[in-house]
Parts: C-alpha cells; sequence; structure tokens
C-alpha cells in the first residue's frame, strides 16, 4: 500500500478553517468551486463516508456524483476491488434554493479500526454517512461500532450530525439480513439507499446537508456575537479581515486537495 493520505497538522488547520468560510463580496480569491456553478456558491460541506467493505460507499458517491452507472461500468473501488486509500469527491448541491459545495471523503474500510486516522477525519469533516449492506447484518454491527466511537471522540467537544444509510434496498425480501425497523432503531437520521437504481441517493447529502446548516446556527450567533463585540473595541480590530486571511490559506493550501488528482480515476470534476 503506497501513497496513502497522511494527514498533517496544518492540513486539518486548513480544513478546520474550510469549514468555518464563507464567500464575501470582497473575496478577491478566484476560486474553482464559482465554475461549478452558474450562480456562486454560498457555503460549503464536508463530509466523511464510511461503512464496511462492499456496502457500496463508492457506489453511492459514484452515482451522487456522476449519475447513473451500468453493470459493466461499474464504479473503480466497488464491491469487487477493495479501496486502500482515501477519496475525495466534490460536487455541487441545491438546498432550499440555495448552492453549495460538497466535498466527501470516503474513509477505505480497513483505516476504520485506526483510532488517529479516524480521529483526524473527524476533526476535518462536519459530519458524516455511516453506510451499510441491507444484505449483511456484519456491516450493519461494524456502523453501530463506528457510530458510537464517533460519539465517544466528540462527546462534548462539538455537534456533528449523522446519517445512517442501508444501502442496496432494491434487493429481494429474501436476501435481506437487516429490515428497515433494525435500522431505523440506531437513533440518527436513517435513510434506505439503491446505487443502482439512484434511490433516495440525493436525499442522504441533501438532508444530512440541513442537518450541518442547523448545527451551525449556535456557532454563527457566537461568532456574530464576537463580531459585534470587537466592531465596538475597534483597537482590538486585526489589520486582515477574516474573510482575506481565510482566502488566502485557502490559495496557499488548494494544491494539496489535489496533489493526487492525476491518479484518482473516480474523483468527480472540479
Amino acid at each position: 500500500m503506497t501513497d496513502l493520505m497522511i494527514l498533517t497538522e496544518e492540513e486539518v488547520r486548513y480544513f478546520q478553517a474550510l469549514l468555518e468560510w464563507e464567500p464575501s463580496d470582497d473575496d478577491d480569491d478566484v476560486t474553482q468551486e464559482e465554475s461549478l456553478s452558474p450562480e456562486r456558491p454560498v457555503g460549503q460541506f464536508m463530509f466523511l463516508v464510511l461503512g464496511s467493505k462492499g456496502c457500496g460507499k463508492t457506489s453511492i458517491l459514484e452515482r451522487f456524483c456522476h449519475g447513473p452507472f451500468t453493470a459493466e461500468d461499474r464504479p473503480p473501488g466497488s464491491e469487487e476491488q477493495a479501496v486502500d486509500e482515501e477519496r475525495d469527491y466534490r460536487h455541487v448541491v441545491m438546498i432550499d434554493d440555495q448552492t453549495y459545495i460538497l466535498n466527501a471523503l470516503e474513509l477505505p474500510s480497513q483505516h476504520l479500526f485506526d483510532e488517529e486516522r479516524l480521529k483526524k477525519a473527524l476533526q476535518i469533516t462536519e459530519a458524516a454517512v455511516l453506510v451499510y449492506d441491507v444484505k449483511s447484518r456484519a456491516s450493519l454491527r461494524l456502523v453501530s461500532d463506528i457510530y458510537r466511537r464517533i460519539h465517544e471522540m466528540i462527546e462534548g467537544t462539538r455537534r456533528y450530525g449523522l446519517v445512517l444509510v442501508g444501502n442496496k434496498s432494491d434487493s429481494e425480501d429474501e436476501e435481506r439480513e437487516v429490515s428497515w425497523t433494525e435500522g431505523y432503531k440506531l437513533g440518527c437520521t436513517f435513510i434506505e439507499t439503491s446505487a443502482r437504481t439512484g434511490e433516495n441517493i440525493d436525499e442522504v447529502f441533501t438532508q444530512l446537508g440541513r442537518e450541518v446548516l442547523q448545527l451551525r446556527w449556535p456557532g454563527r450567533q457566537q461568532r456574530e456575537e464576537i463580531e459585534r463585540s470587537s466592531a465596538e473595541a475597534p483597537q482590538c480590530r486585526s489589520d486582515v479581515s477574516p474573510s482575506h486571511r481565510i482566502a488566502r490559506w485557502k490559495s496557499w493550501a488548494r494544491p494539496w486537495f489535489h496533489r493526487r488528482a492525476k491518479e484518482r480515476k473516480c474523483s468527480a470534476p472540479y
């Protein structure tokens, strides 16, 4: 296994800053994100996608970013092929008539038990999609364990969005090992999907996006309060506005986001 993506502390700080960034009219940093949609994006999401090998993580992301695929055109890294390195996807999503950039990081199943790697992945994201295969009870047990570990890692530190996805909902009843009711009992937002037919694929990401926007609201109120306090004390104001600091940091750190783009056959177009 070669060329694994190892996040440095600097890269972790970059993504944390990126999650708080919002475009402003005076931001002169021309980014590639603007070309994804005729309308200027109003924000970004950074999601983590987790699940057991063969549950359909890659197929869900491919379907969401690229549309339908046939049996002869299965996405790389799907059920038959193990994914041994992180994959990142980027796609435009519309939520309540607003345009957002959705960044998704798929963590390989063999890294789910690496506590340090999972912790760093949680640090640079604000929500996770937990995927299991309705034809595999073992895959549900795995994501249930991941769900518990995520709560233990972030408990009391910040708010984090979660959605549970039961994939391959188009399976015949006799093929199922996990009923809809069993998935619903986990205690977070729950959706059954089919990457093959496209059922509920878009809903997974739009619904999680709405949840993240709700989770962000208390933090935004706190930042606005701090900004109001700063406005009343001009002597404490920095020479460089926060929006420009984030824009410069984005411009400096962007090459990292693309450093292996040529090697990723399944990355979404920018």
